[in-house]
């Protein structure tokens, strides 16, 4: 991860403690990251030919009601300071520093094709159980897998797939 990322997250993560406001922040920075996920959004704010002026009034336009007014002037300062090209970093960072504090762990699950939303919960559930933690788990499609799912968390792999299952059981024929 970016150091200066790092150090800008940290920074508004502090404050966010200091304000007992980490699920507040939180819920702004996930707004400011769903926004920032078009690249062409950040070359326009990150773009010398483009005056501070004019990105100020955009990000108001855009931000100024819809986050609260510590995250609205982190992103000014963050224009100010011509950092706003790392906004991606600071939020994944920032984000995983909330996870962090409320004892969330975070992971993959990778599946041959898209999850529902209740399926998704129910397997959060289990590895939860499993881990002995909250686990927040974003679904990656990997066609590969024939069947089934596989999980990553913490550099746990629960695997439940089906080529794993084949692979396994070519094994234990071979042994034999």
């Amino acid at each position: 991860m970016n150091a200066i990322a790092n150090r800008y997250a940290e920074s508004l993560f502090e404050i966010t403690k200091e304000e007992h406001a980490v699920k507040a922040y939180q819920e702004d920075m996930e707004k400011v990251q769903e926004v920032f996920v078009d690249s062409s959004i950040v070359r326009f704010f990150s773009h010398y030919g483009v005056t501070d002026e004019l990105k100020m009034s955009v990000l108001k336009q855009s931000f100024e009601k819809q986050v609260g007014t510590y995250v609205y002037n982190f992103l000014l300062l963050l224009i100010k300071k011509r950092r706003i090209a790392y906004i991606r970093e600071i939020c994944a960072e920032f984000q995983s520093l909330c996870y962090d504090y409320f004892g969330i762990k975070v992971g993959k699950v990778y599946t041959p094709y898209e999850l529902s939303d209740k399926e998704l919960l129910r397997i959060e559930n289990a590895i939860s159980v499993k881990v002995g933690k909250k686990v927040k788990l974003r679904m990656v499609i990997d066609t590969a897998l024939i069947g089934g799912i596989r999980v990553e968390v913490d550099n746990h792999i629960y695997d439940d797939s089906l080529s794993y299952k084949l692979e396994s059981l070519k094994k234990e024929l071979l042994r034999k």
